[in-house]
């Protein structure tokens, strides 16, 4: 096997746990998730103004949208991912570990519309317009979270010879054993490339379109959707119906779905699209 050198190949050793703060134990990933939510709220609250929304309200209902998303996320992980070990009393803890990585970003994304949708109806706002603030902070950051993933290790590729990603650290318990000292894709690289692109897009047409409220959100889920096709071939993940994987037949309907909004919400009267300000 070809040595992992750069610039075509990047060698990680480093320890999942960025600091010990006497028994808590802070990791890099839960780091890069919280910069990621922080720097989208910052940006969310800036284009709410910008659209003429009450920057407050977007707040709240991404706290509620964030807490019933993480929880989501989490849900679906177990679910996908031998859901029996963790109902095993001694196993409470790490399924609860929500820090350590683990995360389906389609339950959460599922979950979080859900949580944004249930708080806009409660307090009567104009709720596609602020999902679709949603659907443009979303993917940076997750970008930014998932740096984490590349820290951790935790999304197993498939091997290559001499490029992509190594990892090196036999202390991370994250990462599967056969991970460690080979070679393999760089997918949560990609990752970060990939939804760094989709929101530099919805940012341009965002900014650029007068967009019916509805059809950002309805680009986001039809865009990140097919992303996952593509670098959910890049993943040891099993292949299941039609020779495709899990997250693969889900983003499916998700696509369907997305292109539907977008085409649904074209079809609305100008009068309802959001005002731009100069």
């Amino acid at each position: 096997m070809e040595p992992c050198q750069l610039p075509t190949c990047l060698r990680v050793g480093i320890n999942p746990v960025a600091a010990h703060l006497g028994l808590i134990s802070l990791y890099w990933y839960g780091l890069f998730v919280a910069t990621g939510f922080i720097v989208a709220i910052w940006l969310g609250s800036r284009e709410a103004e910008h659209d003429g929304l009450d920057s407050d309200r977007l707040l709240s209902m991404t706290l509620v949208a964030a807490l019933v998303g993480l929880l989501g996320a989490r849900l679906y992980f177990i679910l996908e991912n031998n859901p029996a070990s963790y109902l095993d009393p001694k196993n409470v803890g790490q399924a609860l570990s929500l820090w350590q990585g683990g995360l389906s970003f389609y339950g959460g994304i599922f979950a979080g519309i859900l949580g944004a949708w249930i708080y806009g109806s409660r307090h009567n706002l104009p709720i596609l317009r602020y999902l679709d603030i949603g659907a443009l902070i979303t993917p940076l950051g997750l970008a930014i979270g998932r740096l984490g993933s590349l820290i951790n290790g935790d999304i197993s590729g498939y091997s290559t010879q001499g490029w992509g990603v190594e990892y090196t650290s036999p202390d991370n318990p994250l990462l599967p054993s056969k991970a460690l000292g080979r070679t393999q894709q760089p997918v949560a690289l990609y990752e970060v490339i990939f939804e760094a692109t989709l929101f530099a897009g919805l940012y341009y047409l965002h900014r650029r379109l007068a967009l019916r409220p509805g059809q950002l959100s309805g680009l986001f889920l039809a865009g990140w959707a097919i992303g996952q096709l593509f670098l959910q071939a890049f993943r040891t993940t099993p292949v299941g119906f039609g020779g495709l994987k899990a997250a693969q037949l889900t983003a499916l309907p998700v696509i369907a779905g997305g292109l539907w909004l977008y085409f649904r919400a074209a079809e609305q009267p100008v009068r309802q699209a959001a005002t731009k300000t100069t």
